[in-house]
């Protein structure tokens, strides 16, 4: 009997041991289940997070390749980590090429203590002969470090952006500027000059009429070949100091300088000189002064054939200029004349616009200046720069549309 009652006794302590373990269990699921439910939440919230970050990050990308400034990242020894897409059309060079290379070297900076690491904060120009195409361009850097939120210094950035129209613009500028205080002295000169020459011409008509001995007659056309050669000059000053209005109508460039080629057609013949005509087809019609315009196309010409007494070829060619983006839409007509002549020394470059300088012996050194004054009317830029393998290279920018004068 105590067998059967212990026994009993056994089997009902296994039975409340096993209510006490399937509670348990129920206890133990019920907590794995919340901890599942809470793993799936944490796991959509990382998920969404990383995605939201993947998001931001493909944002932030997009900003910067959209940037028409460049944009360098490098570590604290100076070396490239990244760069965007306008960074490397101003380096010329491409992403993968330039990773882990130091930024002197990319850039070509100078290979002193400053660039050996993170550059300091900073700003300077840099003109930049570029590989790929006819002229060189200026690059504007602006340095600095790059610094985390708690002050900490992880390596340095670089912002670099294309200033050639800036400057070429600051140029224009300050060429106008100064041509602005001699205009009405020129003036001034001009005409008291030109009254006594008038005087003197028609007197050495008169006396030519009634001189018939040979030897005074030469030097009496010697002195009326003297007057009218100070006249052309003093017309060229005149045309220089006269502010002009514009005739403004409706232009078609390339025409245009088919009109000016044809004056010069002859003398490029006879000088061995080969024209070559590149023209954009349908360019938008550009608001000007026909005749002004002309006149500054053949001075360029004519300088350029000057430029070549042996012979050699002219290129000259028109197109869109797209300032900016490469997406972004033209606002310029460029118009460039190229030739393979003797070129222009490096020192007088930043002298060709002032008036009275000519490299040529007997020139009056005001064509180029008058080219200056009819392009700066019309709210445009001319500028020029020897060119690859010899030659010069003059490039005007002339507005049209929402920047037309």
């Amino acid at each position: 009997m105590n067998e059967i009652a212990s026994l009993k006794k056994l089997f009902e302590d296994f039975n409340s041991a096993t209510d006490s373990l399937r509670r348990a269990y129920g206890d133990l699921e019920e907590k794995f289940h919340q901890i599942n439910v809470e793993l799936e939440r944490k796991n959509s919230d990382l998920e969404r997070s990383i995605a939201e970050k993947e998001e931001m990050k493909n944002y932030l990308q997009n900003i910067l390749e959209s940037l028409t400034d460049g944009v360098i990242v490098t570590d604290l020894n100076g070396k490239i980590q990244h760069m965007n897409k306008a960074a490397g059309l101003l380096a010329e060079t491409q992403e993968t090429e330039s990773l882990g290379k130091h930024i002197s070297e990319v850039l070509e900076l100078p290979s002193d203590g400053e660039w050996e690491g993170v550059p300091t904060s900073g700003y300077f120009r840099k003109k930049v002969k570029s590989r790929n195409k006819l002229k060189g361009k200026t690059i504007e850097i602006i340095n600095a470090p790059l610094v985390s939120t708690n002050m900490e210094v992880h390596g340095g950035v670089l912002v670099l952006r294309d200033i050639t129209r800036v400057e070429i613009l600051e140029e224009m500028a300050n060429r106008n500027e100064k041509f602005a205080l001699m205009t009405s002295m020129a003036a001034y000169i001009a005409e008291e000059i030109r009254n006594p020459l008038g005087s003197i011409e028609l007197f050495v008509g008169l006396l030519l009429k009634d001189l018939h001995q040979q030897r005074y007659r030469e030097r009496l056309e010697q002195i009326e070949m003297s007057v009218k050669k100070m006249d052309y000059k003093i017309a060229n000053l005149l045309m220089f100091s006269e502010t002009r209005i514009p005739q403004m109508e409706r232009v078609d460039i390339n025409e245009m300088l088919k009109g000016a080629l044809s004056f010069a057609e002859y003398l490029a013949s006879q000088g061995n000189i080969e024209m070559d005509c590149h023209f954009s087809d349908n360019l938008p019609y550009f608001v000007g002064d026909a005749e002004m315009l002309k006149q500054a196309f053949l001075n360029i010409i004519l300088n350029s054939i000057q430029a070549m007494p042996d012979g050699g070829r002219m290129t000259i060619g028109t197109r869109i200029f797209r300032e900016g983006a490469p997406n972004a839409p033209g606002s310029f007509l460029e118009i460039v004349f190229q030739d393979t002549g003797i070129g222009i020394p490096e020192d007088s470059l930043p002298k060709i616009f002032d008036p009275f300088f000519s490299t040529k012996e007997g020139r009056s050194g005001l064509g180029l200046t008058i080219v200056h004054n009819i392009v700066y009317l019309h709210k445009g830029t001319v500028h020029i720069e020897a060119a690859k393998g010899g030659g010069t290279v003059a490039t005007v920018l002339l507005p049209y549309g929402d920047n037309a004068p």
